[in-house]
């Protein structure tokens, strides 16, 4: 189980290493496909403490939304119609989103926020008894009520696709679009997952460089950041980005993208994996407009999954981005855009009749006992 959890945030990690380097133009971009193997022989120590993107955006709200228990931070920027992001891990923040997403600002009201149990100053349960997939629906609803608002788009990406699906079967009255990137499938009778194709671009040098990155982690000679940055400087970036970031891109992610509180991690995966029943089936009467993104090099899983994601989404508009991986590449930013702008004003418009059926079973939530065992599990 803890395997493919950790693919998960691999997953997040590439997305957010695609996504930084949306805006840098450089002559010729290396791509995975050129298969250039260029690893360090040292590891790289001194990291600058680069400011975070948030504080580089002009004209940025920040602020806190109330939540069960605490408080939920959230930005905003833009206008039109609003659009909420979900970021992917589980345990991921909301900076795998900047400063890409920036640009859709022009024609909609952009809405990022760190979901509870990540980021650096969002609410944490030392707990975990509010760490399950049914608090984080939740906790979008009251951040959807806190900025009052009365419907939204919900773009979710990788992990953040699954929780904008289980949102958009909880609370469909408050939803006028879905859009899905790179998202988690949520199905049970398939896995797509066992179809990854994560090393498929890596040599074995630069695997056993990686594996050498790990170990000295655990042995306490790096930290948790130095540790990202120093994987993704080995290669490790080609494990789902299609293109390689920009150094300052990959210090930012090392930085503020992957920081989730103790135990909130394990919990989740533990329930999606071992707990929740799945979304087979769910939408197959689902009138709301949805837009589903895949990357044709996205390696998380082999391209058979963007048909078990039709399927299950038998009325949604899909679309392929050739030349991107987990996240949209900077070839095919333009195409995003375009394919974004028309499906939110073209949804805006849908008169929807909305429809109470295929509503989630919800797993029971884990006695003291589990809780302790899952807080207290140590992974890689």
């Amino acid at each position: 189980m803890w395997k493919r959890c950790n693919l998960i945030g691999a997953a997040v990690l590439s997305l957010a290493l695609a996504g930084c380097d949306l805006f840098h133009k450089r002559a010729k971009q290396e791509t995975v496909l050129d298969r250039i193997v260029n690893i360090p022989k040292e590891f790289v120590l001194d990291i600058p403490n680069l400011p975070p993107l948030c504080d580089e955006i002009p004209g940025l709200k920040k602020g806190f939304a109330d939540i069960l228990g605490g408080k939920l931070y959230y930005e905003e920027e833009g206008h039109g119609v609003p659009l909420v992001l979900i970021n992917g891990g589980p345990g991921s923040t909301h900076h795998m989103f900047h400063p890409r997403f920036s640009s859709y600002k022009k024609f909609a009201h952009m809405i990022y926020y760190d979901q509870r149990g990540t980021g650096k100053v969002t609410s944490r349960d030392d707990t975990g008894k509010t760490y399950s997939l049914r608090q984080a629906i939740e906790d979008l609803e009251s951040l959807r009520k806190a900025l009052k608002l009365d419907k939204w788009f919900v773009l979710g990406w990788s992990y953040g696709g699954f929780l904008a699906q289980c949102y958009a079967l909880t609370y469909p009255e408050r939803v006028k679009g879905l859009i899905l990137g790179s998202s988690l499938d949520g199905l049970k009778k398939v896995n797509a997952m066992q179809n990854n194709r994560q090393q498929d671009f890596i040599s074995k040098e630069e695997q056993e460089a990686i594996k050498k990155v790990w170990a000295a982690k655990d042995a306490g000679k790096l930290t948790l950041v130095q540790a990202y940055y120093n994987a993704s400087l080995a290669g490790d970036w080609k494990r789902n980005s299609y293109e390689k970031p920009a150094s300052e891109d990959l210090i930012r992610t090392a930085l503020y993208v992957w920081c989730p509180a103790p135990g909130f991690r394990e919990l989740i995966c533990s329930e999606y994996f071992n707990e929740f029943c799945g979304l087979d089936g769910k939408f197959d009467d689902f009138e709301i407009p949805t837009l589903i993104i895949e990357g044709k090099w996205d390696s998380n899983w082999g391209m058979d999954k963007v048909e078990f994601m039709r399927k299950n989404h038998p009325h949604a508009q899909v679309e392929i981005f050739e030349k991107s991986g987990h996240g949209i590449s900077s070839y095919d930013k333009e195409k995003f855009l375009d394919i974004l702008q028309k499906f939110l004003e073209k949804a805006d418009k849908a008169q929807i009749e909305y429809k109470p059926g295929n509503r989630l079973t919800w797993p029971k939530p884990y006695s003291d006992s589990e809780l302790k065992k899952i807080m207290h599990t140590i992974t890689k």
